[in-house]
């Protein structure tokens, strides 16, 4: 059977909190500021040389983010968490107009209102072409999974310092009708404008893979075969009926555990970003991602690849875990497209030189380095949050941890691999 898809919060020491949202009175507008560039633009208008959007996820501020709802909006976040209700929202003393605002996370991270919910933003939802400093969404997440809370950011960062898409992170200290949420840390949502710094081309269609989560709570891990095709969600680019998806189904169906696999299913998949995509996710210990758990997961049809396949991550916060943690193996994997791959010699061979320059491109004194300062700047927001489902020693011994997985991160792949 397959382990459960998240870890439990009580192996990790935490519970739930309680409270409940003031939602009669809102708070007072703050004094308005004296605005320093034009965050609010339409996608027509946005060239993405001049927008700079780097203070939003930045390791050196936290930013302020006022939430506020009327009762009849966080009344229907109560009945349809996942339906965007209107809000208003204050970001570094910055007002928009009415935004798109729901609440994110399944089984393991998904909290209500009256705990600690991930968020997700989207600007132009009720105030068409609105973009915040070119930005069409953002998500807010929780931390309720990493109560280091730097685990999910150090691992976006080593995506991006190998060279593959990974989202940019930074820091939100958020309250919603003036009650205090906490730290948060804000994720680059993958969207068109994702798409443009990360591919030549940007127009193809991407795909979420990650679960399906139903209203009774059961759920649906998906990978690549004819039954799951439909569950793909079509989240930028062209609607063709899943047309690509099933074709790399149909080519997977077609060549497995044939001598042609590697030459054939290149056809229809960019191995080279792929390989890249699953060294990565060892390396950062991403039990909940595709090769282990068939989840967390997305799929770019690429325009400059002749439409092959690519893999994008999302949601690291379960990272620097060791593949037995979760019951599965890296010897073993479970992703359709890598458990074949790894039946054929040609394929694993490669697979294996992708790890080793994936190992090479991450410099982890410097990733440290990274995580000691970035500990240092949310270490007062994080012990004061009133809503993380622990207490600060567990917070100190949980960042002690994350730090000493970090740093053996390499040495856990260059075993499993035998790379001296």
């Amino acid at each position: 059977m397959r382990p459960p898809l998240v870890l439990l919060l009580a192996a990790l020491g935490c519970g739930p909190t309680t409270g409940s949202l003031p939602v009669d009175d809102p708070p007072s507008p703050p004094d308005p500021v004296e605005d320093t560039a034009p965050p609010r633009m339409t996608e027509e208008e946005i060239d993405d040389q001049v927008i700079d959007d780097s203070w939003i996820f930045s390791d050196e501020h936290i930013l302020e983010v006022e939430i506020t709802l009327t009762a009849g909006a966080a009344n229907a976040l109560g009945r349809e968490p996942r339906e965007d209700v209107q809000a208003e929202l204050v970001i570094d003393g910055e007002a928009l107009d009415t935004v798109g605002l729901r609440l994110a996370g399944k089984l393991g991270s998904y909290r209500d209102l009256s705990g600690k919910p991930k968020f997700r933003i989207d600007f132009n939802k009720f105030s068409p072409g609105q973009r915040f400093f070119g930005l069409e969404s953002l998500a807010l997440n929780n931390a309720v999974q990493d109560c280091s809370f730097l685990k999910e950011p150090a691992a976006y960062r080593i995506y991006r310092g190998a060279g593959a898409p990974g989202s940019r992170t930074g820091w939100a200290h958020v309250t919603v009708n003036g009650a205090d949420y906490g730290l948060y840390l804000i994720v680059e949502y993958p969207d068109d404008r994702f798409l443009k710094r990360n591919f030549a081309e940007p127009d193809g269609n991407l795909y979420d893979g990650k679960y399906v989560l139903y209203d009774d709570w059961s759920y649906t891990l998906l990978d690549l075969y004819d039954d799951y095709v439909p569950l793909y969600a079509l989240e930028e680019g062209e609607d063709v009926q899943m047309a690509d998806v099933q074709a790399l189904v149909d080519a997977i169906d077609e060549h497995e555990g044939q001598p042609d696999y590697y030459e054939a299913l290149g056809e229809v998949v960019d191995w080279p970003s792929f390989h890249r995509h699953i060294a990565l996710e060892q390396l950062v210990g991403h039990n909940d991602g595709y090769a282990l758990n068939w989840n967390n997961n997305r799929l770019y049809f690429d325009p400059s690849q002749q439409g092959r396949m690519t893999m994008l991550t999302w949601d690291l916060d379960n990272s620097f875990l060791l593949d037995y943690e979760w019951g599965f193996s890296w010897s073993s994997p479970n992703g359709r497209l890598v458990y074949w791959c790894w039946q054929d010699e040609t394929c694993k061979e490669a697979q294996r030189q992708a790890v080793i320059s994936v190992l090479d491109a991450t410099d982890i004194p410097a990733l440290l380095e990274w995580y000691d300062s970035t500990a240092e700047l949310t270490l007062a927001a994080a012990e004061s949050d009133p809503r993380k489902e622990f207490d600060n020693s567990y917070l100190a011994a949980c960042r002690e941890d994350a730090r000493h997985r970090i740093n053996r991160s390499h040495r856990v792949v260059k075993s499993h691999w035998d790379i001296k």
